[in-house]
């Protein structure tokens, strides 16, 4: 079989060479950069049992929006409300083996899950995905989605 390859077909194959030899995988992250992301992870996750609003604060950016399991929208202020209502969780542990962190240059994609008790004894899991964005030097979750899921047992 012969191919005959017209010259507008061998300029647009040409074209496409930088971008196939540049493409790159997600960028690799220092050590520091992962425990530091999975330390906020864990901070936040205990928020919801201390209602620690200084916590929220440091780890959550100004301009974060969120999607919780019913598909309510929240923002930073609505985490606050609800750190500051005192309706605490009696336990909330991250499932840390089940964490998986991906960075793009600045900014980073966490998937995981946590395992939670309400201090009426009804327990739960959620599964989520957190973006965080690093500026001025400073690790912040910016958007997180969260699954209510069934708990293991």
């Amino acid at each position: 079989m012969k191919v005959i390859l017209t010259s507008s077909v061998l300029v647009a194959m040409l074209a496409l060479v930088p971008l196939v030899s540049t493409a790159q995988p997600p960028a690799a992250a220092s050590v520091a950069d992962r425990e530091q992301i999975l330390q906020l992870e864990r901070d936040w996750t205990q928020c919801f049992v201390t209602m620690d609003v200084a916590a929220n604060d440091r780890i959550v950016a100004d301009d974060f929006l969120g999607t919780e399991p019913d598909g309510k929208r929240v923002k930073k202020a609505d985490l606050v409300a609800e750190l500051k209502s005192g309706e605490a969780l009696a336990s909330n542990h991250l499932n840390e083996d089940d964490v998986t962190i991906r960075f793009y240059g600045q900014t980073a994609v966490v998937n995981g899950s946590e395992s939670w008790k309400q201090r009426d004894g009804k327990t739960g899991r959620y599964i989520w995905t957190d973006i965080f964005v690093k500026r001025n030097g400073k690790w912040q979750v910016v958007a997180s989605q969260d699954l209510e899921v069934p708990d293991k047992k």
